[in-house]
């Protein structure tokens, strides 16, 4: 009895390797898309705030501190939010809780700050 060993090729590995991240990615959301936060932080006033959001660019002016936002996101976004004001002053992105961005600019008149994920 012979025995047939047939072997895959580069694009039936690259198309299983596809389908198993895609697999693994879709547990993680299964439940939803995810929800994602924007935080600003400091000791007075954000100057300005620009942001990012399912919607569109948004934007803030002479924001109270600390200040957040949060939306749903549908999938293939880029999250950026940045500040502007008296340092320090800092920015947080968070998805589904967990922090995934963050900086501090201490210095600058004003100072800056970007998140980007």
């Amino acid at each position: 009895m012979q025995t047939m060993t047939k072997h895959l090729g580069v694009p039936s590995i690259l198309f299983a390797i596809g389908v198993g991240v895609a697999n693994t990615c879709a547990v993680a959301h299964a439940n939803g898309f995810p929800t994602v936060r924007y935080e600003i932080n400091g000791p007075a006033v954000a100057q300005y705030i620009s942001y990012q959001t399912d919607t569109g660019q948004l934007h803030q002016v002479n924001a109270p501190l600390p200040w957040s936002t949060q939306f749903t996101a549908f999938g293939g976004q880029v999250f950026v939010i940045s500040a502007q004001g008296p340092g320090p002053i800092s920015c947080k992105i968070l998805v589904d809780g967990n922090v995934v961005s963050n900086a501090t600019a201490t210095v600058g008149t004003p100072a800056r700050t970007v998140c980007t994920h």
